[in-house]
Order: structure tokens, then C-alpha cells, then sequence
């Protein structure tokens, strides 16, 4: 039975939406497999250095202990009982040049040489007859000298002999032997005595009066106040930039100031065990004291040059540059290098220096394809 006219209108709008939906369908399947286009890489911006040279200012650094320029170790040359002086061998003691330090009782020593001058004394008394027979021109001095010749006093030289047969003569019989004795036993007594031999104080007392000494026997330190030396150890490149004259200031933690060294000299040979070089500066100031430890700073200023990243330098004295939209490699001239930083010299005012250089970066290429990634 033929459908109504209303129904078949219904179902061919129907089959005309199915129809859209379909299509739609179709047209959206196909576009999903078209290829959209990549968008173009874009380089990265090149870090360049401009080259400004100028005056450069490095921090040298310098530390270590004190130590006294005149310091004397005292050790006993004789034996004997020890005994202090005017004033007592003590740590912080003071004495002036010349000043006894210790004394060691010379007793039963002093008695010898005593005797050996006396004896001295009589071997000259004895040849004197003779010499006033033998040679009645050289007798007056010898007059003189045995008139003059007292036992507690140091002996005085003997008379030049005018001719070798007076010379000889006085030898056969032992004037010389016997003066030279008593001269030598002399000086042997002056070391029972110990001086100071510059002003200076007792930093060190290994013994107390009473004591028995022994020879070789060390009786303690002497060291003269106000000159002091520092031996710093520097780094060899350091070392090189430092030479004698220079000032350089200390400071000290536990003192208030500072304190103005001068170098005196530098060691030409390198420590094997720590590969650095000893830096001597002189320091004169009488609040040091004898094992202080110091720390000092001093700057060495390099004029026209440029101050560049270390990493940056190939082969220790070349740098990457852009010249012209392409990279040169240009040598320098290393002066100083400090920490991570580098002083040079060899490069123009308003030359850019290439900081990021990429590991396959060579002379000639251009410097537009540094930047790509």
C-alpha cells in the first residue's frame, strides 16, 4: 500500500541529513593526513666579550708565621756549675749588647791559667840575662814587656824579634810554646762567661742555676726584639709578578693595625712536596713577637691589558674571536693568571671575544652557525 505523501517527505530529508553527515565524515578523514608545515629553527644569540683594555689590578696573597732575623741558640763549651749573671737567664729577660747572659763557675780553670801565665812570666825572666848579652839591641823591649807583665791581666803580644836568629832563639827555648798556652787557656776561660751579642731578650731558659753543665749542652735562645722575617709560600705564577723591594701590608687576628713588610728575596727553587715558591719579606715593628702569624695582601697592577675567563685560553696563550662574521683563533700574551681569571695583552679595543665556544668551534667558520642548535 503506497506510503502517505506526508511520510515520504519525512524520510527524504532524513536521508539527506545522513548524506551531510557522511560527507562531513569523509572530508574530516582526509584532512587529519595532510602534513602541516615545521616552523624554521631560529640560531641562538651569541655572548661575546668587547675587548676594553684597561688597567688591571690582581690580589696577591701572603701568610705565615714570624720568625726573629737574630736569633742564637746558647749551648755550653765548657763544663761546670751554672750560675745567673746580674740579672737572671729567664724567659723575657732582658739584655744589652755586651751584657752578661750566664756564667759558669771558672774556679779551678781560672787557677790554671793563672799558673800557666806565672810560669810564662818566670821563662821570660829567665831568658832575659841572655838576651841582654846576645842581643843587646832587641834587650830594651823585652825589658819593658817583662816589666809591664802582670798575672791576672790578659796578656799583651809578645815583641817583634828583629831577625830570625832572635826568633829562633826565643823558640829553642819555649818562650812562643809557653805564651801560646796561656794565650789559648785564656780564651777557653773567656767561654765560661757567655755575653749578649746584640740587644735582645731570653725566649728560651733550659736550665737553672745550680745545675751541673756538660760541653755541647744547650742553655737557651736569644733572640733581638723589633726585626722579624715571613717566608710565605706563593704559587709559581705568583711568584714571578713579586720582586724585591716591594711593600706589602699585614694584619694580624690578634692585634689591632697593620703592619708594613718589605720583600727581601725569593727562592729560585720550587718546594718538590708542595710545587710553590718561598716569598722572604722583611717586617720591622716592635708589637711583633716571635711566632706570630701574619696574613698580608698586596696588588700588582698591569696597565693596558684585558682581564678574560680562563677556561676561554687554547693552548694557554690563544683566544677565539669574531672578526668579520667569521671566528679567528689570535695568540696572546698571558701576564698573570689568578683563580678562574686570566690577564692578557694582544687584543684590539672593540674586538669581540667568543665566551661560549662550542667543542667542534675551529678558525674560518661563521660565526652565525655557533648559534644554531
Amino acid at each position: 500500500m503506497p506510503l502517505p505523501k506526508q511520510y515520504r517527505s519525512i524520510l527524504s530529508a532524513g536521508a539527506i541529513v545522513l548524506l551531510g553527515f557522511a560527507l562531513s565524515a569523509l572530508l574530516g578523514r582526509q584532512g587529519s593526513h595532510e602534513v602541516k608545515p615545521r616552523p624554521g629553527k631560529t640560531p641562538l644569540p651569541l655572548r661575546l666579550l668587547d675587548v676594553s683594555n684597561a688597567a688591571v689590578a690582581l690580589p696577591l696573597e701572603l701568610s705565615g708565621p714570624i720568625e726573629a732575623v737574630r736569633k742564637i741558640e746558647l749551648y755550653a763549651e765548657v763544663s761546670g756549675v751554672f750560675g745567673d749573671a746580674a740579672r737572671p737567664f729567664r724567659e723575657g729577660s732582658r739584655f744589652s749588647k755586651g751584657e752578661s747572659l750566664l756564667l759558669v763557675d771558672d774556679g779551678v780553670y781560672r787557677n790554671s791559667v793563672l799558673a800557666e801565665k806565672s810560669r810564662l812570666l818566670s821563662q821570660l825572666t829567665l831568658v832575659l840575662p841572655d838576651l841582654i848579652i846576645d842581643f843587646p839591641d832587641e834587650a830594651p823591649k823585652w825589658k819593658a814587656y817583662v816589666a809591664a807583665f802582670r798575672v791576672p791581666v790578659p796578656l799583651s803580644p809578645l815583641p817583634e824579634p828583629a831577625t830570625d836568629r832572635e826568633r829562633n832563639y826565643l823558640a829553642a827555648r819555649g818562650v812562643y810554646d809557653s805564651f801560646y798556652t796561656a794565650r789559648s787557656m785564656e780564651e777557653t776561660l773567656a767561654r765560661y762567661r757567655i755575653r749578649a751579642p746584640f740587644d735582645g731578650v731570653v725566649t728560651q731558659s733550659s736550665i737553672n742555676p745550680g745545675t751541673l753543665v756538660r760541653v755541647g749542652q744547650k742553655l737557651g735562645e736569644f733572640t733581638a726584639s723589633g726585626r722579624f722575617e715571613l717566608e710565605a709560600p706563593v704559587a709559581l705564577s705568583d711568584a714571578m709578578l713579586l720582586r724585591p723591594g716591594m711593600e706589602v701590608d699585614f694584619t694580624s687576628a690578634d692585634i689591632e693595625g697593620s703592619f708594613r713588610g718589605r720583600i727581601q728575596r725569593i727562592n729560585r727553587a720550587i718546594s718538590p712536596r708542595t710545587q710553590s715558591v718561598s716569598v722572604f719579606v722583611a717586617l720591622d715593628d716592635p708589637r711583633l713577637r716571635d711566632g706570630m702569624f701574619l696574613e698580608g695582601r698586596r696588588e700588582v697592577t698591569f696597565d693596558g691589558v684585558q682581564l678574560v675567563p680562563r677556561k676561554l685560553l687554547r693552548q694557554g696563550d690563544s683566544l677565539f674571536v669574531v672578526r668579520d662574521s667569521l671566528v679567528a683563533l689570535l695568540p696572546v700574551r698571558v701576564l698573570a693568571v689568578s683563580g678562574d681569571e686570566a690577564v692578557v695583552r694582544g687584543l684590539a679595543d672593540g674586538l669581540k671575544v667568543l665566551l661560549d665556544p662550542t667543542p667542534g668551534t675551529h678558525e674560518g667558520m661563521a660565526a652565525g652557525d655557533l648559534g644554531r642548535p
